[in-house]
């Protein structure tokens, strides 16, 4: 298992989400737990676990008759999911960024930093969401938090395609991480909301083109 992954189940979250974004898995085919679970060595509860997941990301769905079955991306629902974190998401980070501690401010910059080291989009995209974490702590028990987490869980496919698709758009999305961060640091919310409006728009429109290719992407074996 790759040192990336902390728990067997990113290891098959990552091996699953791939297969189906580069076409591995087809939409529409039925993924039977034991086959997967003896394919990567594993048991079969990460197995479920990354099912779950995969179920919660809109990669998967449930049949009666066939079980777990893939299903593809589409740009109607990227746009969907975009188009509610461009309204939401800008809105908690400024509210966060007047709150948030140095402690894990220090933490946001250790994992942009990391970021900025690796060319792995799996990797890339555990660090990101440790990132972003850590930046809108301090509204966790709000209802925003809830809205914007789900929307982000939501995305996250998308995201992993488009690191595959274009390596460029990880040092695109470092440089802008960079400039929220700074935002951040200087506790200027009205920045801090307007840079993560124009990243959140830019991420459109680049994961749009990813989505129109996405056999580029390379494959999980």
């Amino acid at each position: 298992m790759a040192l990336a992954y902390q728990t067997a189940r990113q290891y098959v979250l990552s091996v699953l989400r791939t297969s189906i974004l580069d076409g591995t898995y087809p939409e529409g085919t039925r993924l039977r737990q034991e086959e997967i679970a003896k394919r990567l060595a594993v048991s079969t509860t990460p197995v479920r676990e990354a099912f779950r997941d995969l179920l919660a990301e809109g990669l998967v769905w449930i049949d009666a008759h066939k079980g777990v079955v893939s299903r593809g991306l589409t740009a109607t629902a990227l746009r969907e999911i975009y188009e509610l974190r461009i309204l939401l998401e800008p809105m908690l980070a400024a509210r966060a960024c007047t709150q948030i501690g140095a402690e894990a401010l220090a933490a946001a910059r250790a994992h942009h930093e990391a970021m900025c080291e690796t060319t792995d989009p799996e990797a890339w995209s555990l660090l990101n969401e440790k990132f972003h974490a850590q930046l809108v702590a301090t509204q966790s028990q709000t209802r925003l938090y809830e809205l914007t987490g789900s929307l982000a869980t939501a995305a996250r496919p998308y995201v992993v395609l488009s690191m595959h698709v274009s390596p460029a758009i990880i040092a695109g999305n470092n440089e802008d991480h960079a400039g929220i961060l700074d935002g951040f640091e200087v506790r200027d919310a009205a920045l801090v909301e307007a840079r993560a409006r124009a990243h959140l728009e830019k991420t459109l429109y680049a994961l749009a083109a990813c989505v129109a290719a996405p056999a580029a992407a390379p494959s999980a074996a």
